[in-house]
């Protein structure tokens, strides 16, 4: 029930013992799209006439009912005013069988490819809430494409590649709201559909690493950063080393191991000087924009100097936290700049500067509340909360900063998520 709607297992248990009620409309409608209950049942609406439609088997090219245009003006009357004639199902589109193409065309698969970068737009400015339902939607009827016969056995391959795109970028949307069972199906789905497309699969070797990174198990993500090294290397795709190099670093600095932080941010910099902007795909580009760069450095650093003895770290994090503001793209990176700066308010923590610390941390959650649909940022800003609120017992900036996010929380109808 919690993955059809998009919950928390812990949320749906308190909301079916009564000890939570759900108020919020958003929460309300995913609970009726996910468990298939009528809207009107949870309040959302008026109850719906009975209208007698065909059954779903229905020709695949169906036979619409004529509209007699003097019946019109009166059916248009009552719809405007709420009273839906019994006979509308006659006037309305009628439910078909799932119809595919008869031959696989490379129009076909250029469909695929170009809705897929549809969804990873909307994933990168608004977080993968935005759009994961219907992306598993599309996913679900483009698969069956490779059922159908194709002109050539260099197009099943080109489907396969686009399908396996696909299901990495629902996974990576699946994390966004921290459904890792969920992110980690549809990865191993793109796993195994991008076999002999290496800088795919170091691509997806990637995001299953990051997976168990948000989840705390940092060496099961050197494991799986390590594949993806092997993967990318053999593929000649330096982009894709790249970004394995910096998060094995990230890795690494949970772990507070300093030379290996140091040595896979240096093997990132030299791969950077390597890699063709032409060639690099689009699941890898981000790996050679500069504000990227900047970045995953102040994560990384940031993490590092968490640890006691480390905190000279502190200051460079703080340095590349702020490149990386000065360089986003706010109308394309939303999501990105929100990291970042929760990346720059952390860094001040740590160099004890609980003003700016502050003036950070309100931009953040504030990000967060203005439609921004990603569980990762709430989740980073519970974890930068971890660091302030013992400050916030004495700094008001910091008090205030806990307020919102404990808002933000009621506001989206969950408590911190769990990992």
């Amino acid at each position: 029930m919690a993955l059809a709607a998009g919950m928390q297992p812990s949320r749906v248990t308190e909301i079916a013992k009564g000890k939570r009620k759900v108020t919020n409309v958003e929460v309300l409608e995913r609970i009726c799209a996910g468990l298939g209950i009528p809207a009107h049942l949870m309040g959302l609406g008026r109850a719906p006439v009975a209208v007698d439609l065909p059954p779903a088997s229905v020709p695949d090219t169906p036979v619409s009912a004529e509209l007699d245009t003097r019946e019109l003006p009166g059916v248009i009357a009552a719809i405007s005013v709420g009273a839906i004639p019994e006979d509308i199902g006659r006037f309305l589109p009628q439910p078909t069988a799932v119809v595919l193409p008869e031959r696989l065309t490379t129009d076909n698969i250029d469909a695929v490819t170009a809705i897929t970068e549809v969804h990873r737009r909307m994933d990168a400015v608004i977080g993968g809430g935005s759009c994961l339902q219907s992306a598993v939607a599309y996913a679900n009827w483009a698969t069956q494409l490779q059922g159908i016969p194709s002109g050539s056995e260099a197009w099943s391959q080109e489907l396969r590649t686009a399908l396996a795109d696909l299901h990495s970028l629902i996974g990576w949307m699946a994390h966004d709201l921290l459904l890792n069972s969920l992110a980690r199906q549809h990865l191993l789905q793109s796993l195994i559909l991008a076999e002999g497309a290496g800088q795919l699969s170091a691509n997806v070797l990637y995001r299953l690493g990051r997976t168990s990174l948000q989840e705390g198990r940092p060496q099961d993500a050197l494991h799986q950063f390590g594949l993806g090294q092997l993967t990318a290397q053999q593929a000649g795709c330096h982009a894709s080393v790249i970004i394995l190099h910096n998060n094995s670093a990230w890795a690494h600095a949970i772990l507070d191991r300093e030379d290996q932080v140091r040595d896979s941010l240096a093997r990132a910099d030299a791969e950077r000087g390597l890699a063709d902007p032409d060639t690099v795909p689009a699941w890898a580009r981000f790996a050679l924009v500069e504000a990227d760069k900047h970045g995953i450095a102040a994560v990384v650093l940031s993490a590092l100097a968490r640890h006691p003895g480390r905190g000279r770290y502190a200051a460079l994090a703080v340095e590349n936290a702020a490149c990386a503001v000065a360089l986003r793209q706010p109308d394309t990176e939303r999501r990105s700049l929100a990291f970042d700066v929760i990346s720059a308010s952390l860094g001040h923590l740590l160099i004890e500067d609980p003003d700016v610390a502050a003036e950070q941390a309100l931009a953040a959650v504030g990000m967060a509340g203005d439609g921004l649909r990603s569980r990762r940022v709430v989740s980073r800003l519970d974890d930068l909360w971890d660091t302030a609120s013992p400050s916030a017992r004495y700094h008001d900036g910091l008090a205030e900063f806990g307020r919102r996010l404990r808002a933000l929380h009621n506001d989206i109808d969950d408590d911190r998520p769990d990992g």
